[in-house]
């Protein structure tokens, strides 16, 4: 048999066959050969086409499969090699350098898809809450999510499903009001409503689950696939265990409406006259709670980190040991609350309102406030608000409203001044100072600015910088010098006041620096301000910023550098001509400089770089939180961000000029034309 099989290889099984390079092709291929490489046999039908596992014309590779991401793209390119071919868009390991406001988001880095022939739109994100399309106009009273899927329930059965993209109406087997879902994972969701309805989702379908009761069930919460329990009307507690539901015991006949838990062996369910349930793996206690209003929800961070909310604006908090009321800033029935971290809480009301914890202090959120369409005139209502981690957070209510967060907020704060604010500092999240012309000081508190009155009226005011809370210097044409103590602004004799002093900085109460637009360079020592040796008297300056008091450095016309080093001040080799407007760095060898023209500058210990800004705009401030956190402001509105890999455009909503850029930790405020504020804030920094 071995000799007849090479016989017919030799010829006899090859009647019709082609000749191709040493070899013969079999009946009904055809032998191609392309620039340099061997001639091959490839199936007649599959000539020219990617995937016949020979490379021919206008490909780069071809592997036998149209599967993108394995190297050799869909389209027979290659892909993820970590060169950018001439027939790709882009390549998925080659950062895209473009901004997510190209493709119509407000901020981020877009993607690659695996086939490098698109970008991904999943790494963008948009400002504040957005409304999603609706895909049913049923009222949605729960939602669960993980980082693949999102599903969310409500009345008359309704489910839908979040694919990343885009909400979808999913057949539901019940057309019972449904309360409460949760999930182990996108392929095994639970959910629970009227009439002890109980749902399964695996991954297929929804399909509907034996129940042991037949009263209304509020709420569902699981540690794992094989550990789930539900609450509901009279103390209701069933759990289920893998194959099925049983009752529990309940300490309670009052009814329940949420229960979250850290693990198996501790959980917790709230409900009806300020009930609070505690189970420890054993068996269910009633614990002590400081209030008798109605609980409507739970959910929280870790065993000694839990927060509930009821009706009149009702709030509570575990620590591990008892429950406390918190505070509320609201006396309006809270409907959900849902936590990733204790700096980082979120709580809505039946009326529409968004409430975030940031750790110091509830804010209100702003939302999208109407039904959209026909029903316009009505007001959203909200029930529940949960997500799958701080930067995809959703919300749901009436009329399939939904709502996403991408985790960053834009707002245009409102300013008590319509007066041009050239400089802005504080000392905290809740203690900010802004500055301006006609001698304008404004003050913010957590809550909102207020104008701190002017004890220089007819002075352009500049820069702005303090050690501290009750010691904030201010410093503006007429070489102006304001100190405040915490009880109001002195003014402080400077050794001339024939200059335009444009800048401010300390490392300390007892040594602070200004700079001019004279080229003067002023220093205080807790005693006096003396005018400082400059090796550049004739050069304008704009700012100055220092890591420490050895290691400060001052920027302005002509692409000027100066460094003082603890002994005295010298000129730097600048890599511009460009007119810098401010400088800012993290530490000793990460420091940034930008100004006219869309300059950026960057210096790492050893020299100056000029950076790709990806702008022309003339650019005036700079502040970040680290080497690969940066922002950068502009004219016409220009906001930019560094992440450590390039500089990208952020939507900044506005065409007004930004002068200044300060922030602390999540949150930074741009000021600028006529009086405008922006606040920025984020749920978590960077990783």
């Amino acid at each position: 048999m071995f000799v007849l099989a090479l016989i017919c290889l030799a010829g006899a099984c090859l009647q019709g066959g082609v000749s191709c390079g040493g070899g013969v092709c079999p009946s009904g291929h055809v032998c191609v050969s392309h620039e340099e490489r061997p001639p091959a046999c490839v199936v007649s039908t599959r000539v020219n086409t990617c995937g016949n596992g020979v490379v021919e014309a206008g490909e780069d590779c071809d592997d036998g499969n149209q599967v993108g991401g394995d190297g050799c793209g869909s389209e027979c390119v290659y892909c993820g090699d970590g060169k950018l071919a001439e027939n790709e868009i882009c390549d998925t390991h080659l950062p895209v350098t473009i901004s997510c406001v190209s493709l119509s988001y407000d901020f981020g880095r877009p993607g690659c898809v695996s086939s490098c022939d698109d970008l991904s739109a999943i790494p963008c994100g948009s400002w504040n809450w957005r409304r999603q399309e609706r895909a049913t106009s049923q009222t949605l009273r729960a939602g669960w999510s993980s980082r693949q899927a999102a599903f969310a329930v409500g009345e008359g059965g309704a489910i839908v499903r979040y694919n990343g993209q885009s909400w979808e109406d999913i057949t539901s087997p019940t057309s019972e009001a449904l309360s409460g879902v949760w999930g182990s994972g996108p392929r095994d969701v639970f959910a629970v409503g009227s009439e002890g309805t109980i749902l399964h989702y695996d991954g297929h379908g929804w399909h509907a689950m034996p129940s042991p009761t037949s009263r209304a069930l509020s709420g569902v919460w699981g540690s794992g696939p094989r550990d789930v329990f539900a609450v509901g009307a009279r103390g209701t507690i069933l759990r289920y265990d893998g194959e099925g539901w049983q009752a529990m015991t309940s300490p309670t006949s009052l009814a329940l409406y949420g229960v979250w838990g850290s693990g198996p062996r501790d959980v917790f369910a709230v409900g009806a006259r300020g009930t609070i349930l505690h189970y420890d793996g054993q068996s269910w206690q009633v614990m002590p709670s400081p209030t008798s209003k109605a609980l409507s929800g739970v959910s929280g961070s870790a065993p000694h980190d839990v927060f509930a909310v009821g009706v009149h604006g009702a709030m509570l908090r575990y620590d591990g040991e008892r429950w406390q009321a918190v505070p509320s800033p609201t006396s309006k029935a809270l409907s959900g609350v849902w936590e990733s971290g204790p700096e980082n809480v979120y709580v809505v009301d039946v009326e529409g309102t968004m409430l975030h914890y940031d750790g110091d202090g509830w804010q209100r959120m702003t939302l999208p406030t109407t039904l959209p369409e026909k029903e316009s005139w009505r007001q959203v209502r909200l029930h529940a608000v949960w997500g799958s981690g701080p930067r995809d957070v959703f919300a749901v209510g009436n009329g399939g409203t939904t709502l996403h967060y991408n985790g960053q907020d834009w707002r245009n704060m409102t300013s008590p001044t319509t007066a041009w604010l050239g400089g802005v500092w504080g000392s905290g999240p809740r203690d900010a100072f802004a500055v301006g012309d006609h001698g304008t000081i404004l003050h913010y508190d957590g809550d909102g600015w207020g104008d701190m009155g002017a004890p220089t009226p007819d002075v352009v005011l500049t820069g702005v910088w303090g050690s501290g809370p009750e010691d904030v210097f201010v410093v503006g044409d007429q070489g102006t010098i304001l100190r405040y103590d915490g009880h109001g602004w002195e003014t402080m004799d400077p050794p001339t006041s024939d200059v335009l002093l444009t800048g401010v900085w300390g490392s300390g109460p007892e040594d602070v620096f200004a700079v001019s637009a004279e080229g003067t360079i002023l220093h205080y020592d807790g005693q006096g301000w003396q005018e400082m040796p400059s090796p550049a008297p004739e050069a304008s300056l704009s700012e100055v910023w220092g890591s420490g008091p050895e290691d400060v450095f001052a920027v302005g016309a002509e692409g000027m550098i100066l460094h003082y080093d603890g002994r005295g001040w010298q000129k730097m080799p600048s890599p511009t001509s460009a007119w810098l407007s401010d400088v800012w760095g993290s530490k000793l060898h990460d420091v940034f400089v930008v100004g006219s023209e869309g300059t950026i500058l960057h210096y790492d210990g050893q020299r100056w770089q000029a950076m790709s800004s990806t702008t022309l705009i003339t650019l005036n401030g700079v502040w970040g939180t680290g080497p690969q956190d940066v922002f950068v402001v502009g004219e016409f509105g220009e906001l930019l961000h560094y992440d450590g890999t390039s500089w990208l455009k952020l939507d900044s909503t506005t065409d007004r000029i930004f002068f200044a850029v300060w922030g602390t930790g999540r949150s930074s405020l741009v000021v600028g034309e006529g009086g405008a504020i922006y606040r920025h804030t984020r749920t978590e920094l960077p990783r």
